[in-house]
């Protein structure tokens, strides 16, 4: 692969699906940027149409990962009877998937004006079922989603922690999902004020405008009541 086409690859073509509409200043279309902010969010919402044409939203744990080819592959954790495994375990389903960081109120001079600062990212691909790729082994391609669901929801536990039991891997089910377009919009900054209401002394000088920053904190770690050992330093790293 040349550096042109590593650089191409790592840019999201602009198409009808994924082009920021409104506030196109805001967009982003590179791999980084969507990878970060949906790698952050944790928890992304799936979207999809079901098999009765009803769409669907629903809240999942996810790992987002490179291929080798330079593609994303995003996996799913849910459970084998749910409807979204039912559905999404079939080939070629389109499937929505958004991540969504608050990062800060925007207080204006007016309501309208009044916003949040925000990281999203909007991921758009289709499903394909784990050992249904030519020479892949369904058990071992499942287990490397494992590996990656669990370590990019919490880095180091899988090698820590007690491996799944054949009734717990039997129990759980992985959903993986090929990327083919994404992007992502961040808004940043204090608020977009209406000149007119510059120009308003009374206006300004009764009313509080500014950015409230918002972010994630972490609270130390409280053991279980049979945990006899120190956290190890995974868990430190969380905080």
């Amino acid at each position: 692969m040349t550096s042109e086409d590593s650089q191409v690859k790592d840019i999201y073509e602009k198409t009808e699906l994924n082009t920021i509409g409104r506030h196109k200043e805001r967009g982003h279309y590179d791999k980084a940027t969507v990878s970060a902010i949906i790698r952050e969010a944790k928890v992304l919402h799936v979207a999809f149409v079901d098999d009765d044409g009803m769409p669907q939203c629903v809240p999942m744990i996810g790992a987002l990962e490179d291929t080798e080819e330079g593609d994303l592959t995003l996996y799913l954790h849910g459970h084998p009877s749910s409807r979204v495994y039912k559905r999404l375990n079939e080939p070629n389903v389109r499937v929505v998937a958004t991540g969504t960081i608050l990062d800060g109120y925007v207080l204006a001079l007016s309501s309208f004006g009044t916003s949040m600062n925000y990281r999203s990212a909007v991921l758009h691909g289709y499903t394909v079922p784990l050992g249904r790729n030519k020479g892949e082994d369904a058990v071992k391609a499942k287990t490397d989603a494992f590996i990656r669901i669990t370590d990019r929801t919490i880095p180091g536990r899988w090698d820590y922690a007690r491996q799944p039991t054949p009734t717990e891997f039997k129990g759980t089910a992985v959903v993986r999902v090929v990327v083919d377009s994404a992007s992502a919009k961040i808004r940043k900054g204090p608020a977009n004020e209406n000149s007119q209401d510059l120009q308003d002394a009374d206006l300004m000088n009764n009313v509080w405008t500014g950015v409230v920053p918002v972010s994630k904190v972490v609270g130390p770690p409280q053991p279980s009541e049979f945990c006899k050992i120190s956290p190890p330093e995974h868990v430190l790293q969380l905080i």
